[in-house]
């Protein structure tokens, strides 16, 4: 039996599981040698191991087998050694009792005073130097105790057996290779600004393994596929078309898209902060080297690392993206009294086409998280980046009133609103307030509007824009009038209005639908 151990070097790690590849030399004489591979976890697949040579080394048989009780050499001399440690203990313990029972001199008269008063003199020293040892050796049980749990977990492991052959005798090196499924990584995102420059979106990598060993020192790619999903090319169905007779029944159970922009949570983010003298600069590690081919991208992270078994996981930087942006303060005082900071970009400059979480930065502050959902159908997206403390909306209505109109058997309610935006820092600033009027969707219903400060409503949403220059510590009002008109002999009622696909029912937040293509503003 020849033995070979191996090392980790490489791992390629995919979404979800990871290659292992191990390395290893060993001495083999001329001919067939029964070769014993250790190293190999008891989470590998079996079914994915491989070993790999150089010419002129052929394997002609390949199995695996759990260490025989008689092989396991190395655990039997560990025990062996604890049992030699655990007698020396016995005999110190023994000497600690003789010494002290010695010390009883009631019953003894040979010894001469000078002799007791030796004995009583040293006897603390002794007992003391006996317990040092005995502490010592209990430490060194110890340490052995936990080689030897370590020793029996590799020796409970499967090796791999070959059966391999060389024509002349030598060092060979042999590359042991297999798949973990108990070990991926995720993607995290971050979104970092100064509300001045472009933004910065950062593509990092969390990697987590819960094998039986740590992974130190090696080389690690990430992979963006999934070797252990099952794929195959989809069939392409026909498509009939027929002529509908009923009406479309509108799909209230359409699942929304993910929310633009989640809660911030750090008050005063987009407050200047005070300059240093010598500010600190967060120290970034380097970006990983990145390849694609047909099917994935690999990102080749610099250097070697550790990737430790079982730990909250280990982080690397994979990307940087620039994005074009332009800030502004913004608020929607009828949902919400807040005012945010947010950055307008372009869905086409984004570099992600899938909806992603991210954590946001705000001059390196942390200020919440944020959820972005691409949107080719929009120009521009919107990105919150963290809550104005500088600047305070409020909104209230002043005028609700309601009359008759009796030659046109109408009833009519006057709504006024006035929003007010005080700017509470030192300098100027500039905000764009929203805010909507109803959107009828019935002919009997009218809405006229008597005041507006803004732009025109949107005919679909009621939703306008003003923009506003607040002077320091001062304030603006806004005001909104408009009339809503109907039959006396119908009931009117308010609610929030959803965009439904007319073709297919789908909830639609965009200009298209996005299950039947449809445009929805026509």
């Amino acid at each position: 039996m020849v033995k070979l151990q191996t090392l980790v070097k490489r791992v390629n790690v995919f979404r979800n599981g990871a290659e292992v590849i191990r390395t290893g030399t060993v001495e083999l004489k001329q001919g067939s040698s029964l070769l014993h591979v250790f190293g190999l976890s008891n989470t590998a697949d079996q079914q994915t191991v491989r070993l790999f040579s150089i010419e002129g080394v052929s394997c002609s048989d390949l199995r695996f087998e759990i260490l025989k009780e008689e092989d396991r050499e190395e655990s039997r001399e560990i025990s062996k050694e604890i049992a030699l440690l655990q007698k020396q203990i016995e005999s110190r313990q023994l000497q600690i009792t003789l010494w002290q029972s010695n010390g009883d001199f009631s019953s003894r008269t040979s010894l001469g005073a000078n002799e007791v008063q030796d004995y009583i003199e040293k006897l603390p020293e002794r007992l003391e130097k006996l317990n040092r040892d005995i502490l010592d050796l209990e430490k060194k049980i110890g340490n052995l105790e936990k080689k030897l749990t370590e020793v029996q977990e590799k020796e409970e492991l499967p090796i791999v057996i070959a059966e391999v052959y060389v024509n002349e005798a030598g060092t060979y090196p042999f590359e042991l290779r297999y798949h973990e499924n108990v070990a991926g990584w995720s993607p995290v995102y971050e979104i970092h600004s100064n509300a001045k420059d472009p933004l910065e979106i950062r593509m990092r990598a969390r990697i987590n393994q819960s094998t039986t060993e740590d992974w130190k020192d090696v080389a690690v790619s990430l992979y963006t596929g999934d070797p252990s999903g099952y794929s195959e090319l989809p069939e392409v169905e026909p498509v009939y078309l027929d002529i509908r007779e009923k009406n479309v029944e509108v799909r209230r159970n359409a699942a929304p898209k993910m929310a633009m922009a989640a809660g911030m949570a750090m008050e005063g983010a987009a407050m200047d902060m005070a300059e240093e003298e010598a500010p600190m600069l967060r120290m970034n590690m380097a970006q990983a080297e990145v390849k694609s081919d047909e099917t994935m991208t690999e990102y080749v992270l610099p250097g070697n690392r550790d990737i430790l078994k079982r730990s909250e996981g280990t982080m690397a930087d994979l990307q940087k993206y620039e994005v074009p942006a332009e800030y502004q303060i913004a608020a929607a005082a009828k949902s919400d009294p807040s005012a945010y900071l947010t950055a307008n970009v372009k869905s086409a400059d984004l570099p992600l086409m899938n909806a992603f979480n991210a954590s946001i930065y705000l001059k390196d502050m942390f200020t919440g998280n944020v959820g972005i959902d691409p949107d080719l159908t929009k120009e521009n997206i919107e990105i919150t980046l963290g809550k104005e403390e500088r600047v305070h909306v409020s909104r209230k209505e002043v005028l609700r009133k309601t009359s008759s109109v009796l030659l046109k058997a109408q009833k009519v309610t006057e709504y006024a609103y006035e929003t007010k935006v005080s700017n509470l820092s030192d300098e100027e600033i500039k905000i764009v307030l929203k805010d909507q009027i109803p959107v009828s969707q019935n002919k009997d219903i009218s809405v006229d509007v008597v005041e507006i400060d803004g732009s025109k409503p949107d005919e679909k949403t009621g939703i306008f824009t003003k923009e506003l220059t607040v002077a320091p510590k001062q304030s603006e009002t806004v005001k909104l009038a408009y009339k809503v008109a109907w039959p006396k002999d119908k009931l009117i009622q308010e609610r929030k209005t959803r965009i439904y696909c007319p073709v297919c029912g789908a909830r639609v937040n965009g200009r298209f639908c996005p299950e039947c293509g449809s445009d929805v503003t026509n």
